[in-house]
């Protein structure tokens, strides 16, 4: 029995349309377009110039409170030597993070308890660097790992300790997740359009939702 002429007209539609739902978000990469993408994300982490020194104003807005603004200061001579300074609007001390490559010891300032921090523990993160997340390149040395290029046109490279994301472009980085000891960071430069330090970046860590705006040097 042949089905009714509408349906035989239709069918093709609803097999294209089926397809396309089905179709993979990720795909990996073989041969030239792996080894670019492998090279590409390579040197990313050599494209941030130390010692690296920067400012930004921002909000954290944790789950069910109000959005807290606050100001903050990277130094970095090195990757293995950073001091980030986390201030409340008023100049006070909230939170310093201190990095040496291998840990970051983490130290309340005296307006921790007004801001709401709590927390004050050390968290080994290995060959971290705080300075290259500020300035839109990888946290960690990029060593191998899965490439692959996402359903925009993108790539990324999935390793043990992080994930990184182009933009559509493949130009520059995009966003990245970071694995670090009991904590999951994501990490995003909304509206980057070029290679330079991004001007905006948004972290969300443990429900808490992060904006930060790099200041005019």
């Amino acid at each position: 029995m042949r089905a009714p002429a509408p349906f035989r007209l239709a069918a093709p539609l609803l097999i294209a349309l089926v397809a396309a739902g089905c179709a993979p978000s990720r795909v990996l990469l073989t041969g030239p377009e792996r080894d670019q993408a492998e090279r590409f994300f390579a040197g990313l982490p050599g494209g941030v110039s130390f010692p690296v020194k920067a400012t930004f104003s921002g909000v954290a807005e944790p789950m069910a409170r109000d959005a807290i603004p606050f100001v903050a200061g990277v130094n970095a001579p090195s990757p293995s030597e950073e001091v980030v300074g986390v201030y409340d609007p008023l100049g006070r001390g909230v939170l310093f993070l201190a990095n040496d490559g291998r840990r970051v010891d983490v130290t309340r300032g005296p307006a921790a308890d007004l801001a709401g921090f709590r927390g004050a523990s050390a968290l080994w993160a290995g060959s971290l660097s705080i300075a290259r997340v500020l300035s839109g390149a990888p946290g960690y040395p990029v060593e191998g790992g899965e490439a692959a290029r996402q359903a925009d046109g993108g790539w990324s490279l999935e390793e043990e300790r992080q994930v990184l994301y182009t933009d559509p472009g493949r130009k520059f980085l995009a966003g990245a997740l970071y694995r670090l000891p009991g904590m999951t960071v994501e990490v995003s430069y909304p509206d980057r359009d070029s290679t330079e330090p991004p001007r905006r970046l948004a972290v969300a860590v443990r429900g808490v939702k992060i904006t930060l705006r790099r200041d005019e040097e």
